[in-house]
């Protein structure tokens, strides 16, 4: 099932700035600028789209948060646009993109899970140890 599926035509419509490919791209970046940027500031990080926001705009934190929450939720609208569009790339391909995003709500849904671990320990224990019953 490999090679015919991952196609040249394939990689470079995944390649060549597809919408689906900035969606995700877009929610998790901006998922992690939103839950993690108090933590970097504290250890000197770059600035993250939060803080960005801030300055450019003049804003608050609670404003900025709005804004690139606004911009993951459209990013989420794209992603369905994207798959009521005829596309080179098939929906087997399509669907590794949407569970990249997927995953990125997972790790960010209780705080910043992907920079502490500990907040994934009970979807971690349930996807290695918990069987899933057929």
């Amino acid at each position: 099932m490999g090679a015919e599926i991952a196609t040249r035509e394939a990689f470079e419509w995944v390649t060549n700035e597809s919408k689906l490919m900035k969606a995700c791209s877009v929610i998790g970046r901006l998922q992690n600028d939103i839950f993690s940027h108090e933590y970097e500031q504290k250890r000197n990080h770059p600035a993250s789209g939060v803080e960005c926001y801030m300055k450019h705009h003049g804003a608050t934190e609670e404003e900025a948060v709005e804004f690139l929450w606004k911009k993951i939720r459209n990013a989420w609208k794209d992603i369905a646009q994207e798959y009521q569009k005829p596309t080179p790339l098939p929906v087997v391909l399509m669907d590794r993109i949407l569970n990249l995003a997927r995953s990125c709500n997972l790790f960010y849904e209780n705080g910043d899970g992907y920079t502490d671990s500990r907040l994934m320990k009970d979807e971690l224990t349930s996807l290695l140890f918990d069987p899933v019953p057929l």
